[in-house]
């Protein structure tokens, strides 16, 4: 690769104007003179036209796995009225008569009923006839039709336990139809499992591929699903490098453990790898289930709830911890970040454990005490900067109050405090573009309309999506910088991110992807 602005991400040499890569990996960057002896008869020299070139993305927390069903969501990812809902989902209905189930995705909270949520009365209007689920922008409510609500308590009656925190009206006890953590629940219905499908999730990595992602660690996902991304990787069609979570569910006993264990022994080889344990401590903001050190603004007489009793977690992160694991913790408010850290602390001092490099996973309210503990413990926050725009944080900010939104999501504190802060997608909660994530971390504003405190720069919000996604991801001797040795996993875009305004970033597109020096993505009509 040559006439191109190369930024590598290597500190002591951030930039080159030429590449040269012999089979997967990186022979040698620099200037096009130095390049130039490495250049023989049955070269392939390509042109990047003085475009910027960046180590390829490394997406720390996505869903890929959620392309089972990739094609076959009512789309609510445009913020409907409930009315509208019902509206979209009948005709759905009327127009796929053969579906058993009809799953919809991405509602918004404000914008389907202000000060509320729906009940199955609400969704019976729309379909009665069969079950009906539709889950938040988020991924964790679900709202389900009558016809649901009996497929899960028939399920629930079956399984002897409560799973996908079902809600009940307090006084009659009754299903609302609400539940906290629908994604527990939909594994156990055959009618959600046989709507997956191998082409989704092939969709799906080809969606990450056009965006520039070239790896992608999969947080959440259950052992059978292992089966999907393996098939993939046996027909040689994966196109990204793939890092998986396996999923603990709250109702997960100890005798599964050692499945999980075998497959952090299994190396399948450098695209597909089992590398870490995703548990929850806490909910969302959103619903209240988010469990916070003060009391909700909008529900005084609450703080939230944890997935678990606290020394029960602290046992299951001592178990994983001892096991080799990476372990990736859910926690969206400020006590569940704090019970995280203790947990990680105390299983380390307990197992003289130092480098799992565990995770917290959004970390969206930090206690300023506890700002300095994710350097000096060595845990990553992996963080979703479009979940800080204004758009998706209604329903967010009427829960948490003016002074906690202020200081929400405070990238820059952490940055400066030597935690290394890690970007992601969080896809399908958010958009896959890591251009999009970017563009809202360098050019994120405050909720009075000036540029927000927390923004960061453009080379580190680069950085959160290569170098130190790389290092989350045990990869960093391959991937995350362009350097000698390691994979020519890399990006060509239409823009420079570095001289545009930040406003600007989102006019950006990827105009090649490559992976191990092969192009797997390509479309030069993007320069338009």
């Amino acid at each position: 690769m040559r006439n191109a602005r190369i930024y590598t991400g290597n500190r002591s040499r951030p930039w080159a104007e030429a590449l040269a890569c012999h089979g997967e990996r990186i022979e040698r960057f620099g200037s096009e003179r130095e390049i130039d002896p490495l250049v023989g008869p049955s070269t392939q020299a390509l042109d990047a036209g003085g475009r910027l070139v960046l180590p390829g993305f490394v997406d720390a927390h996505v869903h890929l796995i959620w392309g089972f069903e990739l094609g076959t969501w009512i789309d609510l990812m445009d913020r409907p009225s409930l009315r509208e809902v019902q509206r979209r989902v009948g005709a759905y209905a009327e127009d796929h008569p053969e579906e058993e189930v009809l799953v919809g995705h991405g509602f918004d909270y404000v914008a389907l009923q202000p000060g509320s949520l729906p009940t199955k009365e609400d969704l019976d209007v729309a379909v009665d006839d069969r079950p009906v689920l539709l889950t938040a922008w988020d991924g964790h409510t679900g709202l389900g039709n009558t016809r649901f609500v009996e497929r899960a308590l028939a399920t629930i009656a079956s399984l002897g336990r409560e799973v996908g925190q079902m809600v009940r009206d307090p006084q009659t006890r009754e299903p609302t139809g609400v539940f906290h953590e629908a994604f527990d629940l939909t594994p156990h219905l055959p009618e959600f499992q046989r709507r997956r499908s191998l082409d989704g999730l092939r969709a799906t990595v080809r969606m990450a591929t056009r965006v520039g992602i070239t790896t992608a660690f999969d947080v959440q996902v259950n052992l059978d699903d292992l089966r999907a991304y393996e098939a993939l990787w046996k027909a040689g069609e994966l196109t990204i490098r793939v890092r998986a979570a396996l999923y603990h569910p709250p109702d997960t006993t100890a005798d599964t453990y050692p499945s999980f264990a075998d497959h952090l022994r299994r190396t399948w080889d450098d695209w597909l790898r089992v590398a870490a344990v995703k548990l929850y401590i806490d909910g969302v903001q959103e619903t209240g289930t988010a469990a916070l050190l003060e009391p909700y603004a909008n529900d005084p007489s609450s703080r939230g709830h944890t997935q678990y009793p606290i020394e029960t977690f602290h046992e299951i992160v001592r178990t994983f911890d001892r096991l080799g694991f990476q372990i990736r913790t859910h926690a969206c408010g400020d006590r569940g970040v704090r019970i995280a850290l203790d947990a990680y602390e105390r299983a380390m001092q307990a197992n003289g454990t130092s480098g799992n490099r565990h995770c917290i996973e959004h970390c969206e309210n930090v206690s300023p005490e506890d700002i300095p503990r994710f350097a000096r413990l060595g845990v990553i926050p992996c963080m979703m900067p479009r979940h800080a725009s204004a758009e998706l944080t209604g329903r967010w900010g009427e829960a948490m109050g003016p002074a906690r939104v202020r200081a929400s999501f405070p990238w820059r504190a952490l940055l400066d405090a030597g935690a290394t802060l890690v970007f992601a997608s969080d896809w399908p909660v958010a958009d896959l573009n890591p251009l999009v994530g970017i563009h809202e971390a360098v050019a994120r504003r405050a909720v009075d309309g000036q540029p927000s405190p927390h923004r960061v720069s453009v080379a580190e919000a680069i950085d959160g999506y290569t170098r130190r996604a790389a290092y989350a991801c045990y990869s960093e001797d391959t991937r995350g910088t362009l350097e000698p040795t390691k994979y020519a996993d890399f990006v060509v875009l239409s823009h420079d991110l570095f001289e545009i305004p930040p406003e600007r970033i989102l006019a950006a597109r990827v105009v090649r992807t490559f992976v191990g020096g092969r192009c797997v993505f390509s479309d030069e009509t993007r320069l338009a």
